[in-house]
């Protein structure tokens, strides 16, 4: 996954997490980073990398399921 829309993705889930003074603080991290990368990414919308947080943080989630147990079952 592309680090930038990872840092996305962990700091809007850290805004969602967070309640009152924590969740502003959250915000603004999270604002912060969004607006770096609309600054290295012109052409791109702000929807256009919303659209792309939900869809990366969909197949990570999809990949996490999908992993096996990291102990072997005993036989």
């Amino acid at each position: 996954m592309n680090p930038e829309l990872e840092a996305l993705i962990l700091a809007d889930e850290k805004v969602s997490a967070s309640k009152d003074k924590e969740a502003e603080n959250c915000l603004l991290v999270f604002e912060s980073l969004l607006d770096k990368v609309m600054e290295r990414q012109p052409k791109m919308s702000r929807d256009i990398v919303g659209k792309s947080m939900v869809k990366a943080h969909r197949k990570w989630a999809l990949k996490q399921d999908c992993k096996p147990p990291a102990i072997p079952a005993k036989a």
